[in-house]
């Protein structure tokens, strides 16, 4: 049976996730406010984020209220800062019942220490049209699933039937979506990677080669483990694609924006960039865990302290340097 979907958000995100639901003979609706763009997506294009790619022709409406009528899944991509606010028109437009929400937004929501699916879950708790919340979390460059690159993320929720049933209008020969019910951990992972690839980024910008990099992954992903496990998540969950898989794509690629922010900090782009999600999250991990002295976490406060409070990264660096242990 097809299923009706609709994207809210014409960005990067929702057009590769349209593409492929499109791809799998979908019901596909994109609800945008950008007339342009949406007058693009129609024609089968999207010159803002992919000028040189030839996409699927959509569906597209400015009116909420159609794109909502009578859908089985809404799909969330949007900016995290305009997150509540959509998710609350969204509901007041909403006349159908057992809807799906599916969130590809990832890191704290904006000023808070609550992740972002934390956040859809509170905000629709009270709405019995909503059947519940399943996020994508994993290695996943908008670009590479346009292109149709094999492209492996997990769908996350305490609830596995509706894992399942995003599984089903997703999955197909180059995209996959994976069984995650480790909602914790999943979500620890993808904001610590973030983190890491601002890290990794740096030591790019202070020359340090390769060997360092791969040290600076494997303790990092140490560090990972470490915030999940005392966050009460699984440790296991970051050795897949919510956890390593995503940190390796994040901290070596230079379509990452947190790992290209670390690589040019020295050159004038040092500042707090509220863009980066990694930089919200440091300091959101630092005030609240790392200040208070609620756990020891050494990569996060050395970044900190580079970052925020300027210091010599040098000093930062031999500092964690001290900190390696003599046995694995």
């Amino acid at each position: 049976m097809v299923k009706k979907i609709t994207i809210i958000g014409s960005g990067a995100m929702g057009t590769a996730c349209a593409n492929v639901l499109v791809d799998n003979k979908n019901d596909v609706i994109i609800y945008g406010i950008n007339e342009d763009e949406l007058n693009d997506l129609s024609k089968g294009f999207n010159k803002n984020y992919f000028p040189h790619e030839k996409l699927n022709k959509f569906s597209v409406t400015k009116n909420l209220k159609e794109a909502l009528e009578n859908t089985n899944f809404i799909l969330l991509a949007v900016p995290s800062k305009f997150l509540e606010d959509v998710v609350n028109e969204v509901l007041q437009n909403l006349n159908c019942s057992k809807v799906t929400i599916i969130n590809v937004c990832k890191g704290f929501y904006p000023n808070s220490s609550d992740t972002i699916h934390q956040k859809l879950n509170m905000l629709t708790k009270e709405n019995k049209n909503i059947k519940g919340i399943v996020s994508l979390i994993g290695p996943s460059f908008a670009l590479e699933i346009v292109k149709k690159a094999i492209t492996c993320v997990v769908g996350v929720s305490h609830d596995i039937e509706l894992i399942k049933e995003v599984q089903s209008i997703f999955s197909n020969n180059y995209f996959k979506v994976l069984v995650q019910t480790d909602v914790i951990g999943a979500e620890i992972g993808s904001i610590y990677k973030n983190i890491i690839a601002i890290g990794s980024g740096l030591l790019i910008a202070l020359n340090y080669t390769i060997n360092t990099q791969a040290s600076f992954l494997t303790f990092a992903l140490k560090e990972m483990k470490k915030f999940c496990k005392f966050l009460n998540g699984k440790e296991e969950t970051l050795n897949g694609l919510s956890g390593l898989g995503d940190m390796i794509l994040t901290s070596m690629s230079n379509n990452s924006r947190n790992f290209t922010y670390g690589k040019n900090f020295f050159n004038g782009q040092n500042k707090p960039n509220v863009t980066v999600e990694g930089i919200q999250s440091i300091k959101t991990v630092y005030e609240k865990y790392v200040e208070t002295k609620a756990i020891k976490l050494p990569i996060v406060e050395c970044l900190y302290r580079l970052i925020f409070l300027n210091e010599n990264p040098n000093n930062c660096i031999n500092e964690l340097i001290k900190l390696i242990p003599k046995y694995e």
